[in-house]
């Protein structure tokens, strides 16, 4: 199905809905059958999220950046479908994924954050060291838990610009682990911390390996 297909279905589908959809932020190569695009968000409305072995990891990815975006707000389910598509997105390693998370860090910044820890990129680490001084209890927790547990990319994704980032979220860090008002908390910074500082180490010896 072309793009312009799937956005005819979609507007078709939720033409009920009080939000137009962001169409733009749809990835040009998302191609979804509605059946597809309705069984998945079938299943998001579990209140388990249900099995989601019947899509390959591609179609799920698709369907939580469609559904995430185009989901009417006054649909039945709304909130836990794109609850759902978050998480389920971060899920699914798709690269694609890493630009609606931080776009749902607007709307559900706890399982975004936690999400973007699934996801060893430059961006992914910048919103999240963009977020230990969130004034939300949950959002500063989870930003502290996706950075614990960020994991060593591929070789061929360390660069200069992560090994950067790294030492950008390392000072920050460090500077945000005497000052965090909550025990539990200050103990995932500092696990955050240690982390970190193991992910430079091996950066920069892959970094000097290439040159």
């Amino acid at each position: 199905m072309h793009r312009a297909l799937l956005i005819s279905t979609v507007i078709a589908l939720f033409l009920a809905g009080a939000v137009s959809p962001v169409f733009a932020d749809i990835p040009d190569d998302c191609d979804l059958d509605t059946n597809t695009l309705l069984g998945i968000r079938q299943m998001l409305t579990a209140e388990d999220n249900g099995d989601f072995s019947y899509w390959t990891p591609e179609e799920l990815a698709c369907a939580c950046i469609t559904l995430y975006y185009a989901d009417p707000v006054d649909d039945d389910f709304n909130e836990r479908v794109a609850a759902g598509a978050v998480v389920l997105l971060g899920m699914t390693e798709d690269p694609r994924a890493v630009p609606v998370l931080i776009d749902a860090i607007d709307t559900h910044p706890a399982q975004a954050l936690y999400n973007l820890g699934n996801f060893p990129t430059v961006e992914s680490l910048t919103a999240l060291t963009e977020n230990i001084r969130n004034e939300d209890d949950e959002a500063r927790e989870n930003a502290a838990e996706g950075l614990r547990r960020m994991p060593v990319p591929n070789p061929d994704d360390v660069s200069e610009e992560w090994v950067e980032a790294l030492e950008t979220a390392i000072g920050e860090v460090s500077d945000w682990i005497p000052e965090e008002p909550e025990p539990w908390f200050r103990e995932y910074f500092e696990e955050a911390y240690d982390n970190l500082t193991a992910l430079h180490e091996s950066a920069t010896q892959a970094v000097s390996g290439v040159e």
